[in-house]
């Protein structure tokens, strides 16, 4: 199964002891617009690959929309992670977000319209992560970095993706079944996982990262 090149992704933060409580809208706003107006002031920090214009975000109610799901960072540089965007908020994303940034992509994935597209159309099997860059910078997006299906079958797949490695099967299901053929390439890793709110289900982690 081929893979691509990588490219640097953000680092990720460990999981927090306790769970931490949503800023809650207006926070989140608030907390964006502030990013925003810092970023295009006179002395805001410029990224040298970047537009050099901050706070699209703030459009078409993306803040409203991505609050459940988020916990911001006070550092406007930090990315922001997600675990379980699900299918009526991606629906409502596909909905609001211009073609351009439906069509960004990360490490090899399929671009984030195909990813939001097989939340929503496949609302039981499908969960999107992955993480948002806010307005305090040049890059700013929302990254989908992979989703968890739901796959119901025994499946052997290997770390090194072996001879024996079953990978092909559910890769072939995501693209047939799920529309994410127009990937660079296949996920980089691929392994089973328990959701604690669907016990006795199989779900698997596809990631490109």
């Amino acid at each position: 199964m081929s893979h691509g090149n990588r490219t640097p992704h953000p680092r990720r933060r460990a999981t927090p002891r306790h769970p931490v409580s949503p800023l809650g809208v207006p926070r989140l706003r608030a907390l964006w617009r502030h990013q925003a107006a810092e970023a295009n002031g006179p002395g805001g920090f410029h990224h040298v690959h970047g537009p050099h214009t901050h706070g699209w975000l703030l459009d078409d109610a993306v803040p409203e929309l991505l609050e459940p799901v988020l916990h911001p960072e006070d550092d406007p540089l930090e990315p922001t992670f997600f675990a379980s965007l699900d299918g009526p908020l991606a629906e409502a994303l596909l909905a609001r977000l211009a073609p351009a940034r439906l069509a960004h992509r990360t490490n090899g994935s399929p671009p984030l319209r195909s990813l939001l597209r097989a939340a929503a159309e496949h609302p039981d099997d499908v969960r999107l992560h992955g993480y948002v860059l806010g307005p305090g910078r040049c890059d700013e997006r929302i990254v989908a970095e992979g989703a968890v299906v739901r796959f119901e079958a025994d499946l052997l797949v290997t770390e090194q993706h072996t001879p024996d490695c079953e990978c092909e099967l559910l890769w072939a299901y995501a693209v047939d079944e799920l529309g994410l053929g127009d990937a660079v390439h296949a996920p980089h890793r691929i392994h089973p996982l328990q959701r604690a709110d669907a016990p006795g289900e199989t779900w698997w982690r596809l990631l490109w990262a």
